[in-house]
């Protein structure tokens, strides 16, 4: 990309699994926001191969069947792939070149619950953590969220943590929606992906659904946008995304 596009300057590699998408973003957001930096590509590639493959199923982390995040039935995810990039840099250089701006960045948070490689806590306290911690940086309220993009693999585990965490932060029912029932999981793209998702929902008012929807789970119901896309005013977006070893992240965007 850098040969193409004729860049200079640092290429980093952030391999933190299913968090790299957001933790490159981030990075390239503080370097930007700390003037180390002009502006910056940040995003996350990453292509299904059988190791991948074979691995989730040695987990048994793989659907039987579909791919059902939030689903009283859910039993797995998708394994997927792709890539996604976003382009940074501050409002001044954008309205400079009369650049179409999709969102901004106001807060991210980041936590490491360190309870098992591969299941966090079923309180979720991990996931709380890294969303309160965003919160505080982009100096705004439970209230102020319109939509969460959430990490939503799919798996028993990680859906119910995420839902309780987010039931226990927030308080109340707010769109929360998970695109990977529809692409699959992407691994190191996976939040990367969902980060763009975050900038189109702002900027066309859409909320993507969460498809394969049934029945909720009595314990962690969620408004997961069920089957439909959803027509929001959203002004603030949350991405959430959680990786093996107990890593948390979560960015904050807002309309401009």
């Amino acid at each position: 990309m850098r040969a193409e596009l004729g860049l200079s300057g640092d290429a980093v590699i952030l391999p933190n699994a299913c968090t790299a998408g957001n933790y490159a973003i981030t990075d390239a957001y503080e370097r930007i926001k700390n003037g180390r930096i002009p502006y910056a590509f940040a995003g996350g590639a990453d292509a299904l191969f059988e190791e991948v493959y074979l691995g989730f199923s040695q987990l048994r982390a793989i659907s039987t069947g579909k791919c059902r995040p939030f689903d009283k039935d859910h039993d797995g995810m998708a394994v997927g792939e792709g890539a996604a990039v976003l382009f940074l840099e501050t409002y001044k250089s954008a309205a400079e070149r009369g650049a179409r701006i999709y969102a901004e960045i106001i807060g991210w948070g980041a936590s490491c619950d360190a309870h098992s490689m591969v299941v966090p806590p079923p309180d979720g306290n991990g996931i709380k953590r890294a969303m309160a911690e965003a919160l505080a940086d982009a100096r705004i309220t439970c209230d102020d969220v319109d939509y969460i993009s959430a990490h939503g693999t799919g798996t028993v585990a990680n859906d119910r943590a995420e839902a309780a965490a987010i039931n226990s932060l927030f308080g109340r029912r707010l769109p929360v929606s998970s695109i990977k029932s529809m692409i699959g999981h992407a691994m190191g793209a996976a939040s990367a992906i969902e980060a763009a998702v975050c900038c189109l929902a702002i900027k066309t008012g859409v909320i993507p659904p969460t498809i394969n929807f049934r029945e909720p789970e009595a314990e962690h119901d969620i408004d997961c946008v069920p089957n439909t896309a959803r027509r929001v005013n959203v002004r603030i977006a949350m991405n959430n995304a959680s990786a093996f070893g107990g890593a948390n992240s979560c960015v904050i965007f807002r309309e401009v």
